[in-house]
């Protein structure tokens, strides 16, 4: 088995109480059962403080009325850090903002766009993104005739985005070819509806979606976010490839990324008055779309009906 990180990983540093979103609130935090039993055990002068802001029944932190965890202190610190280490934390405060794609023969890490720094990484990175090698046990696994087809599309796709030669509208297209994926301006509008039937964790996304009923649906990306839209394709199919089944749900995952960049580049447009608002829609969608399985299996199944067979 082989474990790659994307060449960009090695930048991230949490940026703790300086992070305008924390990822300690908002978020219903469940504890590992590991965790749970070490939290439970833990003798020092801290197990107090363990008891009250825990729900073991439920295996979760408790938050307060504004949905903060009980251990996130008032400079955005957590104070489970603070008394017992980063290596206390439980497994789901460890790998956030990371995802891990899983396929036979290898395990993919990368960052997701639902934390702001992660977003300003990934969103700024010059380099083509690429997965490194970091470890390899030796034990080269079989990869079956699915999983094999769906690497050597996702190459393809990661070749067709990653043509620096070429304008990324064309690289777009090309994806839509080779994808085989047609979509006309009449779906622009139902793609819009999609979103914002879409299970909703928060409010500003769903503000941000509304501005955008009644004006023109822009699928041309400009120059100067040339950049930022091969680096958020780039990223979505590496975290999203992993999950598909066959060559049509693959297919459909693309065009996904693709629809996903449209929306935030019309949102982008909309806020054009905002320099500041780029990562923050990508944030925002991200943390709407991206951590929620049901928007996501929506959004694939919908994705579906543009392919052609």
């Amino acid at each position: 088995m082989k474990n790659y990180q994307l060449n960009y990983y090695p930048l991230f540093k949490c940026v703790a109480g300086e992070c305008k979103h924390t990822c300690c609130a908002g978020w219903e935090m469940l504890i590992d059962a590991d965790s749970l039993c070490a939290y439970k055990n833990d003798d020092s002068a801290f197990r107090e403080a363990l008891n009250k802001g825990i729900n073991y029944k439920k295996s979760k932190f408790k938050s307060d009325g504004k949905g903060r965890c009980a251990f996130l202190n008032g400079d955005g610190l957590c104070d489970i850090i603070i008394n017992l280490g980063e290596n206390s934390l439980c497994q789901v405060c460890r790998d956030h903002p990371r995802f891990r794609s899983f396929f036979e023969d290898r395990t993919e890490t990368g960052l997701g766009f639902c934390c702001e720094e992660a977003t300003r990484i990934i969103l700024s990175f010059k380099d083509k993104i690429q997965p490194v090698l970091i470890s390899d046990d030796g034990n080269d696994e079989p990869v079956d005739f699915i999983s094999k087809s769906i690497l050597e599309f996702r190459e393809k796709a990661l070749t067709v985005l990653q043509e620096r030669g070429e304008n990324i509208n064309d690289r777009i297209d090309d994806l839509l070819r080779l994808s085989r994926a047609e979509i006309t301006r009449k779906d622009f509008n139902k793609i819009l509806k999609k979103f914002l039937s879409f299970e909703r964790l928060g409010t500003g996304f769903t503000k941000r979606l509304k501005k955008l009923k009644g004006k023109p649906f822009n699928t041309t990306t400009s120059l100067e976010l040339s950049l930022v839209a091969e680096q958020f394709l780039v990223n979505s199919v590496y975290r999203h490839f992993h999950g598909a089944t066959d060559a049509i749900s693959v297919r459909a995952r693309a065009v996904s990324c693709v629809i996903c960049w449209w929306i935030i580049n019309n949102l982008i447009l909309n806020e054009c008055d905002d320099k500041n608002a780029l990562y923050d829609i990508v944030r925002d969608f991200s943390a709407e779309v991206e951590y929620s399985q049901k928007n996501l299996d929506k959004l694939f199944s919908f994705t579906l009906k543009f392919i052609k067979i």
